[in-house]
C-alpha cells in the first residue's frame, strides 16, 4: 500500500473509516472517494485496489443518480452490490463524496449499512464542527 502525506482532516476521516472497519467483523475495507473518482481516505483490514475502487464507486453512484432521476425518485442515497462472497455498499456522503465499504459476508449487509451510515454521520459532524472553528494564523 502506498503511503500518502495526510492532512489533519484526512487523518480524522481515516480514523472514522478505521472505526467502521473494526465495527463490522467481516468488513475488509472502506474508502472515501470524490464524485470524480479521486481517493480521499482509506482503511483496510486486507489489501484493496483502493484507487480503482474509488473510480468505480464514483461511477456507480453517478449511474444510481441517473437511474433515480429518470424514475423521478430523487437523489440516490446508496447502491448495494450483493455478491456470491460478500457485499459492497456505496453511500453518498455529500454532493461531492462517496463512501465505499466491502464485506466478505453477505449476512453482514444490515450491520454494514448501519455502521457506514454512522460513520458518515461522524464525518459530517466533524466537518461541521471544524468548519465553525476560527482559523489560526
Amino acid at each position: 500500500m502506498e503511503e500518502l502525506i495526510e492532512s489533519e482532516p484526512q487523518k480524522r476521516i481515516n480514523g472514522y473509516l478505521r472505526a467502521l472497519v473494526e465495527r463490522v467483523d467481516s468488513c475488509v475495507g472502506a474508502i472515501i472517494t470524490t464524485v470524480d473518482g479521486h481517493l480521499v481516505a482509506r482503511a483496510e483490514r486486507s489489501e484493496l485496489p483502493a484507487k480503482r475502487l474509488a473510480a468505480m464507486g464514483s461511477t456507480l453512484m453517478s449511474l444510481g443518480n441517473t437511474i433515480t432521476r429518470e424514475l423521478d425518485m430523487g437523489k440516490c442515497r446508496n447502491v448495494i452490490s450483493e455478491n456470491e462472497n460478500g457485499v459492497v455498499v456505496f453511500l453518498q456522503v455529500s454532493p461531492k463524496s462517496v463512501l465505499v465499504a466491502a464485506c466478505s459476508d453477505r449476512g453482514s449487509l444490515g450491520m454494514m449499512l448501519s455502521a457506514a451510515k454512522a460513520c458518515i454521520d461522524e464525518i459530517l459532524l466533524d466537518s461541521k464542527l471544524n468548519a465553525s472553528k476560527p482559523q489560526q494564523q
